[in-house]
């Protein structure tokens, strides 16, 4: 009898602290479905991209420049859409004039209001606010992250670190950036890797069925069939047309929405072209990448997994913008340690070489890879020798 009592009690004991460490289990569950179900202090509406560790891509790579890229050992957000006009002269009221290498982007929904407490307000259209930011910099792009990363401060140190510690940024022999190449490891916000980009465009989780992964490259809308370009209601992207008086520039993000990653993601393809972190070295050059179809770009036929291109850093386009990429907000110190061992694993392993074609003239610093091999789009003023202004 005394001997059934102690089984007895034994088998209480185990069963709460059975129970406990059940409840425990299920209240750290619920706190990080929580942090993932979160609304995002800096207003951006993200996508979750998940399968960590997933395979890299194989081809086909008309390049060479994706083949072993896109496997990321970590999960981490994606904007669901690029910056919109709405987002950035948040940011741009408070610093115009006051940092270097940024200015007003050169196709947004903005206008100049000549009041120096509110330099710029929204065009007078309903959408306005939702054109994406083109035409800006990948410098003034990292001091957006920043800003991000410092809670939207208003003060001048709000921009200078966080993500990218804007005091590397410069130049030396005319066309070799000294920027930092990455974020800084434990960063909230940065500017998208390549890996992390492709993968949030064509790596599907499903693409075997439940749970089997693979790669799509032909298209970025979870299938190999090629985008048809063409205005809302006739195509399926901003590319590849134009309208009169521009119109094509003032279609608003999200104008597409049954064309979307297999994540979710809208408007990787038209619209802007948008920046990478990932640096691309040619012939010595190091300059900054960026993927996916623009305004009035006919030559990706469809977006094509391998159609890369790059820009330097200090160089504007009307063509560029992008997208903010930013850390799953974690349950504790453990989860931020796994998420950074992965990160600095990757980095240890990225490549930095890709073979591209090579502009000999020097007035080109916005290159395209595209379906047919490597085409060059020509920005005027955007020599290699002449870098930006501000730091000659």
């Amino acid at each position: 009898m005394a001997r059934a009592q102690s089984v007895s009690s034994h088998a209480r004991t185990t069963l709460a602290r059975f129970s406990s460490v059940s409840l425990a289990l299920a209240g750290s569950f619920l706190l990080q479905a929580s942090a993932l179900a979160q609304v995002d202090p800096s207003g951006i509406e993200f996508v979750t991209i998940g399968a960590p560790g997933n395979p890299a891509y194989a081809g086909p790579d008309n390049n060479n420049a994706v083949t072993g890229r896109g496997s990321v050992g970590y999960e981490y957000r994606i904007g669901k859409t690029e910056v919109t006009t709405a987002q950035w002269m948040e940011f741009f009221n408070l610093f115009d004039g006051q940092i270097p290498w940024a200015h007003a982007p050169r196709r947004w929904g903005a206008t100049a209001t000549g009041n120096p407490n509110q330099p710029y307000q929204l065009l007078n259209q309903t959408t306005a606010g939702l054109r994406p930011a083109g035409g800006i910099t990948w410098r003034t792009a990292a001091m957006f992250c920043n800003w991000l990363c410092n809670d939207k401060r208003t003060d001048i140190a709000a921009v200078m670190n966080g993500a990218y510690d804007v005091s590397t940024f410069g130049v030396v022999d005319g066309n070799h950036f000294t920027d930092q190449w990455e974020h800084n490891p434990g960063a909230r916000y940065w500017i998208p890797t390549l890996d992390e980009w492709i993968k949030a465009s064509y790596y599907d989780p499903n693409y075997g069925g439940t749970g089997v992964g693979g790669w799509w490259w032909n298209s970025i809308n979870g299938t190999n069939v090629p985008l048809v370009y063409g205005p809302p209601g006739q195509g399926q992207a901003n590319a590849g047309f134009s309208l009169p008086g521009g119109g094509e520039y003032a279609i608003p993000l999200m104008s597409y929405p049954a064309v979307t990653s297999p994540w979710g993601l809208l408007d990787t393809a038209g619209a802007t072209t948008e920046y990478l972190e990932t640096v691309h070295v040619v012939d010595g050059i190091p300059t900054r990448q960026f993927m996916g179809s623009h305004w009035t770009d006919a030559y990706r036929q469809g977006d094509r997994i391998y159609g890369i291109g790059d820009a330097f850093p200090s160089d504007p386009s009307i063509y560029a913008g992008f997208r903010i990429a930013a850390a799953v907000p974690s349950s504790g110190p453990a989860t931020l340690a796994m998420i950074l061992a992965a990160r600095l694993c990757a980095r240890r392993n990225r490549i930095k070489e890709y073979r591209h074609a090579v502009d000999k003239t020097g007035d080109v610093r916005f290159r395209h890879g595209g379906h047919h091999g490597r085409g060059v789009s020509t920005v005027p003023g955007s020599g290699h020798s002449a870098g930006d202004p501000s730091l000659n």
